[in-house]
Order: C-alpha cells, then structure tokens, then sequence
C-alpha cells in the first residue's frame, strides 16, 4: 500500500469515528433530554390530588357537548398506529357530525423519544387555543419531525405555521401547568388499564384491536346510538 493510499485510510477512519462519535452523542442528548421530561411529569404526577384520575381538565373535545357518542382516545403522536388512525377518526366525526365528540387523551409511550415532548407542544398550543390545529399538524407531518436532528425547532416551526405567540408557546412547553395535564392523563389512562396506544373508549366502553378499522368503528358507534 502506497504512503497516500496510507494516508487516505487514516482520513477516511478519523471521518467514520468522528460521524459515529457525533451520531452516538446526538443520540445520548435526546435520551437524556427525553428522560428529563418524563422524570419531570412523573414528578408532576406524583403531586396530583386523586381527582386527577379523572383526567386533564378541561379535556380537549372536538364536537357537540350533547353528543349522544362520546369516542375517548389515548393517544401518542409518535405512535405509528395513532397516526395511521388519526385520519380514520376525522372521517368518522364528519360521518356522524353532531352525534359523537371526540377526547383526545395524552399518552405518550417510552419507547418513543420525541413523544412527550410533541406532547408538550400540543398542551402548550392548547394554552394558545390550538390545541386540535397542533394535533392534527403533529400527525400530518408523522413522518417528518420524528426523524429531525432539532425536533424541538421543528414543533417550534409546527407553532410558527399556526400563527401563535412563539415565545410564549417555548415557555409554556416547560410549564407546571402543561406538565400536569400530561401527567392527568396518564393517571387516568392508567386507571383504566390502557397501557399501549392507541386504545379507544366509546362511552366507557374500550374497543378491541380489530374494531380499530372505518368498518369496526361504524359499527361500534352505531351500536351506542342503537343503546342510547
């Protein structure tokens, strides 16, 4: 092996180490920044009264309060599934209009490390009353923020495309207030058993896995008109 055939191995292995040293300290931060957040809820949570398991109040509905159907999601917006549904569940609310609401219900899952802060940014944009704008951008572009190097600048940019008060949001993304309605959530959600997402409820009643489908949905809200 000539000397610059040498040299150009050497280059070559000191750029493979540094991009493998970078992408493995990349990495580290957004676990370690993941796990803060969720020591941060945890912390939230454990400061709730028992009411709290009733879940985050006021809940985030979309549709008539004299709905005759109401259809509960716990939901993670990291969630592959939830975000192959989430189009599913908009169909069904324009299908059945003033008979169902909707609650959406925060439930974030560790395996996922952008989860509780999307979570975050949708209860801070909530502040800001665009919590069903952000919930549904955070969805629509499922496969594009998760995989940012700055997922926060992204949620930040998702902020920015709604027209609301930026600095504000940042704020709020780290407050008491939207911590402690993430961790209601997960209290109740608890409470009722879910441990994965998405698990659905409609009035009270959880769906199995193979009605989470247009066809199992119809059906499972029809039944509850047929009941009321």
């Amino acid at each position: 092996m000539s000397v610059k055939s040498r040299i150009l191995f050497v280059i070559i292995g000191c750029v493979f180490l540094c991009a493998l040293g970078s992408g493995y300290a990349l990495f580290h931060y957004k676990k370690q920044r993941f796990l803060n957040a969720k020591a941060d809820v945890a912390e939230a949570a454990a400061k709730l009264p028992a009411s709290a398991k009733d879940g985050a109040k006021p809940p985030h509905v979309r549709g008539s309060s004299s709905a005759t159907v109401t259809l509960e999601e716990f939901g993670d917006f990291q969630c592959p599934p939830c975000g192959d549904l989430s189009g599913v569940l908009q169909k069904l609310e324009q299908d059945y209009g003033t008979q169902l609401r909707f609650v959406f219900r925060q439930f974030p899952m560790p395996m996922h490390l952008h989860a509780m802060e999307a979570a975050r940014a949708s209860e801070a944009a909530g502040l800001q009353e665009r919590f069903w704008e952000m919930h549904d951008l955070l969805y629509q572009n499922r496969f594009a923020w998760p995989r940012s190097h700055d997922v926060r600048a992204d949620l930040i940019g998702l902020a920015k495309s709604l027209g609301i008060d930026v600095d504000r949001f940042e704020k709020d993304m780290n407050s008491q207030q939207v911590k402690e309605r993430i961790a209601a959530d997960q209290l109740r959600g608890r409470s009722l058993g879910v441990d994965r997402t998405p698990i659905l409820f409609i009035n009270g009643r959880e769906l199995p896995v193979s009605a989470l489908n247009p066809p199992g949905l119809h059906a499972a809200v029809d039944e509850a008109l047929t009941a009321k």
